[in-house]
């Protein structure tokens, strides 16, 4: 016997079988479903953990000048190179000094001719001087003798001074180490053309050694264990030693936004010379702080959050946290937990506020 059904009569021959099964299972209700959210969770613990920094920085000296010609010119000799190391006062370039020869013969001359023109007024003063004696010139004649006098006296003293000019600026011609050490730079060379105040050297002074960093915000807002920076070679990473935080910059680098930090080094192993890059590390103070994967974290508005889990009610609820820190593949919590809490650390964008969870363990939900 064969049975046709229309489209119409299918979605209740469908209800009826279901209906029969449920009879058949002894009157148990087969729709019976925990309607609460499977989410992996963790119990909440304050651990403590030891934050350090690892920046890349430059060994320098701790003071060091950029050395210039006070006059412009062509570089005739180069005396120096960079790696030599100097003594105070010795000469490092000199200019061409043809035109500075010719400007103190220049001021020379014109001084001489000032100086024979005061004699000559001086002689012509004392003659009428004596004609007013013997009412042979008038005080007219003497005073404007007198001023003539004067003005070649001025003359005279502007030809000194024009002179000791002239010599000065043919010792502007050569660059001198203002102090002993060594020279880290040079940028121009012999038969060059550099102007008045252009650097030539830079010359780091013997003595004290630091390492310079330029590092974020964040690095400087607390301070290391005893203050102390371990400082390592980076060509060599043997080669080790200790400084101390010696100066924070009070503003920030507005190129990169960075903070920069100088180290000073008391006693720098031989092998650190001046320009090596170097590594600093800086260890801060423990901190007891809570660790979480971070597939944990969610957000409330603005701010990062976590999902806890009321051991009660076993619904979730929205936590602002704050985050101290991240590090490969978790986070740390600084604030806003406690220990004992249980936290959801995978499912969380699942959970809507108020919902029922079961807490599960294992790597998957």
């Amino acid at each position: 016997m064969r049975y046709c059904f229309n489209q119409n009569q299918l979605p209740w021959i469908l209800t009826f079988a279901v209906l029969m099964t449920c009879v058949g299972c002894g009157g148990k209700n087969v729709f019976t479903e925990d309607r609460s959210l499977r989410v992996l969770a963790t119990t909440v613990t304050l651990e403590p953990h030891t934050r350090k920094a690892s920046l890349t920085g430059e060994f320098r000296a701790r003071y060091q000048s950029d050395l210039a010609f006070r006059v412009g010119g062509r570089i005739a000799t180069r005396n120096v190179d960079v790696g030599d190391h100097v003594a105070a006062d010795d000469v490092l370039a000199v200019l061409d000094t043809q035109e500075q020869k010719s400007d103190i013969e220049a001021a020379k001359a014109t001084l001489r001719s000032a100086e024979a023109t005061l004699k000559q007024a001086l002689s012509n003063v004392k003659r009428i001087e004596r004609l007013v004696g013997s009412q042979a010139a008038s005080q007219e004649e003497f005073d404007d003798a007198k001023a003539t006098f004067l003005t070649a006296q001025g003359s005279v003293d502007i030809g000194k001074s024009t002179v000791l000019t002239a010599e000065g600026r043919l010792a502007y011609t050569e660059i001198r180490a203002d102090a002993p050490g060594i020279i880290i730079a040079r940028t121009a060379e012999a038969g060059q053309v550099v102007n008045a105040a252009e650097t030539v050297f830079t010359l780091a002074y013997d003595g004290e050694r630091e390492a310079v960093f330029d590092v974020f915000q964040t690095h400087v807002a607390e301070k290391p264990v005893d203050g102390q920076i371990e400082i390592t070679l980076v060509s060599n990473p043997s080669v080790q030693t200790v400084g101390f935080v010696r100066e924070i910059a009070p503003a920030i680098d507005e190129t990169n936004g960075t903070v920069r930090v100088k180290v000073g080094i008391n006693s720098p192993p031989p092998e650190m010379s001046l320009g090596s890059p170097v590594i600093g590390i800086a260890r801060f103070p423990s901190r007891d702080l809570v660790e979480l994967p971070w597939t944990a974290m969610s957000r409330q508005g603005d701010d990062p959050a976590v999902w806890v889990i009321d051991p009660v009610t076993q619904t979730a609820s929205s936590r602002v946290v704050t985050v101290d820190r991240f590090v490969s593949g978790k986070i740390l919590i600084g604030s806003g937990l406690s220990t004992g809490d249980v936290v959801v650390t995978n499912g969380v964008q699942l959970i809507r506020p108020g919902q029922r969870v079961t807490a599960i363990t294992g790597e998957s939900p």
